[in-house]
């Protein structure tokens, strides 16, 4: 009887903390930790040539040019860091960043990105004056300080000429591009 008992009150104990969101996405809590006030602006899935690659979130909090914001990728495949740290070189290249700033930030992303397993996530957060805080599965991996990092790293999904306008539009959800990427919306 004390065995029945005892499972009834593991179960209830289970249930209580799943209804009271004490099971809710760890990464998530740890998102509105370093951006309070966080709000869900879009989403949408990025593909390439039908490989559905990853799902990408965009939170906003605060407005203007004060305004901080996050992009939480969800990913789908296995990628290698250092194939994320090319690819985000080259999206930077195609949007006019320097080679020298490109060589440096490359230099601090690969200590930054992790190799990466279906249902990892990787967020990046934009702090205003101060950078880009990453986290990869909610906990901090690294900081990239200024806001030129940022303004490029957020590009590759935000500025105008990204090389995927469909997640762009998904991810702003009609509203207008951060004025610190374009200032023309």
């Amino acid at each position: 009887m004390q065995k029945v008992l005892t499972t009834l009150l593991k179960i209830l104990i289970v249930g209580t903390m799943i209804c009271s969101g004490a099971n809710a996405n760890p990464s998530h809590d740890t998102l509105h930790s370093h951006l309070s006030g966080a709000k869900l602006l879009g989403q949408g899935r990025m593909t390439y040539w039908g490989f559905d690659l990853y799902d990408a979130q965009l939170f906003v909090a605060g407005n203007g040019s004060q305004a901080g914001l996050a992009l939480k990728i969800n990913y789908l495949r296995n990628f290698k860091g250092d194939a994320l740290r090319e690819q985000t070189m080259k999206e930077m290249r195609q949007l006019g960043v320097s080679d020298e700033n490109r060589q440096k930030w490359s230099i601090s992303l690969e200590k930054i990105f992790p190799n990466i397993a279906p249902g990892h996530s990787l967020t990046a957060i934009y702090r205003p004056q101060r950078g880009t805080l990453f986290l990869h599965n909610g906990q901090v991996v690294g900081e990239v300080p200024g806001d030129d990092f940022s303004k490029s790293f957020f590009g590759i999904w935000l500025d105008p000429r990204t090389s995927a306008p469909q997640l762009r539009t998904q991810l702003l959800s009609q509203g207008c591009t951060p004025s610190f990427i374009n200032q023309q919306c």
